[in-house]
């Protein structure tokens, strides 16, 4: 035998009830089967997989939000404490406090007359009063230069 020819060898099909034609239908049905069914997982996995990442994405912008609602809330309140430390400020200023006590609530520097002198030496028992004093003495210049220094304060 040559290689160039073939031999036909005559193969009877009846004996042994082989039929090639319904063993590859049968294959061809089971693999489309097992396509279809491999290509719809796979659609339904892609599809899973992108609302997944949508609702990932979602999630992200909705803490973003937040994060913006309370940064613009601190700027508020560290605008708010600014005006308040600045009113503050005014408040705490001894010339305001001042101007507010003289013209406001009408007080004044003491006078000598309204001062009280106490004599704390060692050894004493007798506490004097200096308003006496100054009563007795009492001069009307030094009355005269009190209100002229209690009004220059």
């Amino acid at each position: 035998m040559s290689a160039l020819r073939k031999e036909a060898i005559e193969y009877n099909y009846k004996e042994e009830n082989y039929s090639p034609k319904k063993r590859i239908k049968g294959k061809k049905k089971n693999n489309y089967f097992i396509e279809s069914f491999k290509n719809t997982a796979m659609i339904g996995i892609t599809f899973i997989l992108g609302i997944l990442i949508v609702y990932n994405y979602a999630v992200i912008t909705d803490k973003q939000m937040e994060l913006n609602n309370l940064t613009l809330e601190i700027s508020n309140l560290n605008d708010e404490i600014d005006r308040h430390n600045i009113a503050l400020e005014s408040i705490k200023n001894t010339n305001s406090i001042e101007e507010m006590a003289k013209v406001y609530l009408g007080m004044n520097y003491p006078t000598r007359k309204q001062t009280v002198f106490i004599d704390f030496t060692y050894g004493s028992d007798i506490i004097e009063d200096e308003s006496n004093i100054v009563a007795k003495d009492e001069n009307i210049l030094v009355g005269l230069i009190d209100k002229v220094v209690s009004f220059i304060r």
